[in-house]
């Protein structure tokens, strides 16, 4: 996981990946504790907003005793959205960069593969500031 998310997000990426935990974070994140159960219904919202298998996941990992928890969910990237769309873009950039293809930068972030390919199209040309200049 390469995204600094904070507290419980960085549990759920653990157990699921980074995508499902914002997914999360712009559904609940910043509202009072949010309940957790520890086996999950078929009309939980969880399922509707991450599937069967990762809303499962997460209700096993924070499970105590057989019994759900509430919890606090952040808001992802440290609180306002344009942080959070700033880490977006940084790790499509970081990804992008790896050599990952839009298929899988989307996969992992979250996004469409349109939004990786305008993100590309938006950075092309511009070199990185780390790097030194040939000529």
């Amino acid at each position: 996981m390469s995204l600094p998310l904070p507290g419980v997000l960085a549990e759920i990426a653990a157990v699921t990946d980074e995508a499902t935990a914002l997914r999360i974070a712009m559904h609940v994140g910043g509202l009072q504790k949010v309940y957790f159960p520890a086996q999950v219904g078929d009309d939980h919202w969880l399922i509707g907003l991450v599937g069967r298998q990762a809303a499962e996941a997460i209700c096993a990992h924070f499970a105590v005793d057989g019994r759900g928890q509430r919890l606090d969910i952040p808001l992802a990237g440290g609180g306002t959205y344009q942080q959070m769309r700033r880490t977006i873009a940084r790790r499509v950039h970081e990804l992008d960069q790896a050599g990952a293809s839009s298929r899988e930068i989307a996969r992992q972030v979250g996004l469409s593969q349109r939004r990786v390919h305008a993100h590309r199209a938006a950075h092309r040309g511009h070199r990185d500031k780390k790097q030194g200049e040939l000529f």
